[in-house]
């Protein structure tokens, strides 16, 4: 099961969802296409699947990440640098195909991240608040809309992800412009 997973992650990510077929995932996973309709039934249900795979992981990660011992700007930075990572992977066909084409993947997707990846979040970011890391002055809501709207973004731009030495730029100059906006560190 692992294998077929993995394997429909490869293809997927790199090629998007409605140009890979059982036959390429069976073969990249080395089981028949019997196999993999015997564990996941279909490939729709492949997909829900490795979606929902994936939503855990880059939970687990931020988990693993807010758990860590850095201070707190440091995490921010880790799980901006990560979300950024996992954003240039995925083809954007792959994007299309969870967040646009397919209404079940896209619902699934809003779903995860009202209830599970929100709550951590916002406990995150109250422990920046309280830790004085982060101003009194923002909201939690301002904070949360900001990173949405950035995933989002990023989401329309993997153009800006694809060369290596322009997307370390890109995510410095992301993290340099949530802690510090435009203008700059602002002097107390």
């Amino acid at each position: 099961m692992e294998q077929i997973r993995h394997a429909a992650i490869s293809l997927f990510t790199q090629f998007g969802v409605q140009k890979v077929n059982i036959q390429e995932i069976a073969k990249k996973a080395n089981v028949s296409q019997v196999t993999i309709y015997n564990y996941f039934g279909s490939k729709d249900e492949l997909v829900f699947d490795v979606i929902e795979y994936l939503y855990e992981q880059q939970l687990k990660e931020f988990t693993d990440i807010i758990a860590s011992d850095l201070p707190f700007l440091k995490k921010v930075e880790q799980m901006i640098h990560f979300k950024m990572s996992n954003t240039k992977k995925f083809s954007p066909e792959f994007l299309k195909a969870i967040l646009i084409e397919n209404p079940r993947l896209s619902k699934f997707s809003r779903e995860f991240t009202e209830k599970k990846m929100m709550p951590v979040l916002t406990d995150f970011f109250e422990t920046g608040k309280k830790e004085g890391a982060i101003s009194q002055d923002i909201s939690l809501e301002t904070i949360i809309l900001f990173l949405n709207i950035l995933s989002e973004g990023l989401k329309n731009y993997t153009e800006y992800l694809i060369d290596s030495e322009q997307k370390t730029r890109f995510t410095n100059e992301i993290i340099h412009m949530f802690f510090y906006g435009i203008v700059g560190k602002k002097e107390k």
